[in-house]
């Protein structure tokens, strides 16, 4: 919890009240086509449009402000809520069970993203340049992008810019990994599962670490299938032991970081106040 949460006036203070209301009624609703696949790996893959970028959509921002920033929560938050909902041990939980993992694990899935589509947009672009990292569909270039902090501290600029790097340790061999490996769509979704799942056990612990402890046996099984009969790769250990290099990373760069967002609270550098604190615990808006 934000140890002075701000009213609803404030500038700083972020309802995601919506987004919970959006996401029970995308639930509800199910999935706009019914989807048939051998195992559930392979039915989540089939959303693996959701986990890269549409490079004939990109946009280069020099400047991102507040409402940049809510656009980007948004986004990933609803978009997580479609692309998990193609998980059928997911969809048979209790409705209170599901929003607990969405609220924690969406801001996973956004780190995960930002790394693997950097990661393929530097390894396909004509324009790539070392500092440019994509959120969404932007492309930021984090040494001239000019990033907006007035509305989330009273800190001067270079100080919080310093705060927000401390948060990314470690993407960039993350990235760099991603790009080496050059995953199959099956491999990236098995790999944006296992991160999120992973985060949500250790996080909870309890009821939602046997949950998850059950979902990732499943994707495991099935991306043992994968490999043995699609692949035709039996001997996958090795490449399986180099795609969990890469999420154990992503794990690091969360859990590493985390005694400088609990000093971030101390002195109040980021004065951000939520409606749902906990759906931005171990993101850097917390």
């Amino acid at each position: 919890m934000l140890s002075d949460p701000l009213s609803k006036n404030s500038k700083a203070f972020i309802d995601v009240q919506h987004l919970i209301l959006e996401a029970s009624r995308l639930l509800n609703q199910g999935c706009e086509v019914p989807f048939k696949a051998e195992n559930q790996l392979k039915k989540l893959s089939l959303g693996s449009n959701f986990l890269k970028f549409d490079v004939d959509k990109m946009r280069f921002f020099a400047k991102i402000g507040r409402q940049d920033i809510i656009d980007i929560i948004e986004y990933y938050f609803v978009t997580v809520v479609k692309w998990i909902m193609r998980f059928d041990e997911f969809q048979n939980l209790d409705r209170g069970y599901q929003m607990t993992l969405l609220e924690s694990i969406w801001h996973v899935w956004m780190k995960t993203h930002k790394c693997s589509s950097t990661a393929d947009f530097r390894k396909s672009s004509y324009y790539k340049k070392p500092k440019q990292k994509i959120f969404r569909n932007m492309c930021v270039d984090t040494d001239i992008a000019k990033v907006d902090t007035s509305w989330m501290s009273d800190y001067p600029h270079e100080y919080v810019n310093l705060y927000l790097r401390s948060q990314a340790i470690y993407e960039a061999d993350v990235m760099e990994s991603i790009r080496n490996l050059n995953p199959t769509d099956v491999e990236l979704t098995f790999m944006f599962a296992q991160i999120c799942f992973e985060y949500a056990g250790k996080r909870f612990q309890g009821d939602i670490l046997k949950i998850t402890d059950r979902f990732q046996q499943v994707l495991s099984n099935d991306l043992h299938t994968y490999y043995t009969e699609e692949a035709h790769n039996p001997r996958y250990i090795q490449r399986l032991s180099d795609l969990m290099k890469v999420n154990n990373m992503i794990q690091k760069s969360i859990w590493t970081s985390r005694p400088q967002r609990e000093l971030n609270r101390v002195f109040n550098v980021m004065k951000i106040g939520s409606s749902h604190p906990n759906m931005f615990e171990d993101s850097i808006f917390h």
